[in-house]
């Protein structure tokens, strides 16, 4: 639960939410859920068969950062690529539906959005099926519309959000770009990174890998909690990275920086659903610091916005309603 200070900040800020901008810059995803039943075993093979009851599709990725942003009442402009693919056209539909994001999107014939097909009886997942184009690489022509689009909207926002779910468009070059722009005009830079080589982000004000992440990052097939600090300090220095947030699942979260090492508890909750979890941890951070809470608040807010999203199912997003 939030301590009474913060609740008490939330309950203030509520009129002020409509004035926060946020730039998210990312890899959109198109989630897919199929829900039905499964009463019998195919003939064909040891397998189920799913009696389809509905099916729905939701913006994942990038998408759901901006929507959580949305969502929570603030204003957030969505610089993403877009294919002529029909997972485009979908997702071009269901962000025209959201009032406060202003999507930019960057048109790339040979680009589709990558589909997440999830197969669901009842509550539980059966299978997930990906298509994408895994060898996709964006090429400099549209680098440079990215950045004329970012220089255009940067004077307005408060924060800028990289959302990298290494789908093409975030590559080292082109974050290195962004870092550059968002330091110039004094702006603070989060990114949420799926990149073993941390690298990439050098100098973010807060760089938010979960537990696995982290450990690939290392090289380790295992970090305990001794370790994970002892790298993150080492990552922290090295890359000239303001603070380092590792999100934990069922253990909370880890704030390292050059000063301290906090503990966040999980705020347990029965799981559900942890699809998309670390894009409303970003989206709220982000959120809270433009409301000018300092980044071990935003963080504590944004535990608690996660044990939310995690009661519930499919690629959920919170609003601040939910908060307080």
């Amino acid at each position: 639960m939030l301590n009474k200070n913060l609740v008490s900040f939330l309950k203030k800020n509520k009129k002020n939410i409509s004035k926060s901008k946020i730039i998210c810059i990312g890899d959109i995803i198109l989630d897919h859920y199929i829900n039905g039943k499964v009463e019998r075993m195919s003939p064909e093979a040891p397998v189920p068969i799913l009696m389809m009851e509905s099916q729905k599709y939701e913006i994942g990725g990038a998408g759901n950062v901006a929507k959580n942003i949305s969502n929570m009442g603030a204003k957030t402009t969505l610089i993403c690529l877009s294919g002529n693919d029909q997972s485009s056209v979908i997702v071009k539909k269901l962000l025209q539906k959201e009032k406060n994001i202003k999507s930019v999107s960057i048109n790339v014939p040979n680009f589709k959005t990558p589909t997440k097909t999830r197969l669901i009886n009842k509550e539980d997942h059966l299978l997930r099926v990906d298509n994408e184009n895994i060898y996709f690489k964006l090429i400099n022509k549209y680098k440079v519309l990215i950045i004329q689009h970012l220089k255009k909207e940067i004077k307005k926002n408060d924060v800028i959000v990289l959302s990298d779910y290494d789908k093409g468009l975030l590559d080292k070059d082109l974050i290195k770009k962004i870092i550059k722009i968002s330091s110039q005009y004094n702006k603070i830079i989060i990114a949420d990174p799926k990149k073993i080589d941390l690298s990439s982000y050098s100098g973010v004000d807060i760089l938010t890998p979960n537990q696995k992440e982290i450990t690939d990052a290392a090289k380790k097939k295992y970090l305990d909690e001794k370790n994970l600090v002892k790298f993150g300090k080492n990552i922290i220095k090295k890359y000239n990275i303001k603070n380092l947030l590792i999100t934990r699942s069922e253990k909370g979260m880890l704030l390292i920086n050059s000063k301290s090492i906090k503990k966040v508890k999980a705020d347990t909750k029965k799981v559900i659903d942890v699809t998309g979890a670390g894009d409303t941890v970003i989206a709220t951070i982000a959120l809270m610091l433009t409301l000018g809470l300092s980044v071990e608040d935003s963080i504590k807010i944004s535990n608690y916005a996660a044990g939310i999203i995690i009661g519930k199912s499919g690629t959920a997003s919170i609003n601040y309603l939910d908060l307080i």
